[in-house]
């Protein structure tokens, strides 16, 4: 629990970070596409499901956030076609904001898909931090495949070691 909106959190992990702000609402797009922004953030917005799924499909973003309740639809089936859509292993943080917020909603968007449920109006300081945590962990889950996936086999872990240090080690 943060007290008096004081968050512990390092606000550069924000750079390069790809968002995607979908919500009917022109005012809350703006903002949020002004606030990310001046964190480094690159922000593309859409008004609608269907817009939000294009953008979605030719850009990729790190983290979609998205209203809930839109004329004639719902980002219900906006989380479940991008949850299909994403690429094999590909993280693809999911954020609900909606101005409508009910228990049975928010337990319903987790099921659905969503990964987090912000209501609004939104707490701008949790919001930005509750992102740049998210990317620093995106970011580490990264590093840490990266390691990983790059670690020589045993073998060649131990002649490398040999090489290094002229050393022979025995079978």
């Amino acid at each position: 629990m943060y007290l008096r909106n004081e968050f512990s959190t390092n606000l550069f992990s924000l750079q390069g970070l790809r968002v995607l702000v979908v919500d009917n609402n022109e005012d809350c797009r703006v903002m949020l596409s002004v606030l990310l922004r001046s964190y480094g953030v690159e922000v593309q917005t859409a008004s609608s499901v269907k817009l939000g799924l294009e953008i979605f499909g030719q850009w990729q973003p790190d983290i979609l956030v998205s209203d809930i309740a839109f004329p004639g639809e719902d980002s219900y089936a906006l989380i479940q076609q991008v949850r299909t859509k994403a690429e094999r292993g590909e993280l693809v943080i999911a954020i609900a904001v909606t101005g409508y917020d009910t228990q049975n909603m928010g337990q319903r968007g987790l099921c659905q898909g969503f990964d987090l449920w912000f209501s609004k109006p939104l707490d701008l300081d949790e919001f930005v931090a509750v992102l740049a945590s998210f990317a620093t962990c995106q970011r580490s889950s990264y590093a840490i495949a990266e390691r990983i996936l790059s670690v020589p086999t045993h073998s060649e872990a131990i002649a490398s070691l040999e090489k290094q240090f002229n050393l022979t080690f025995p079978n």
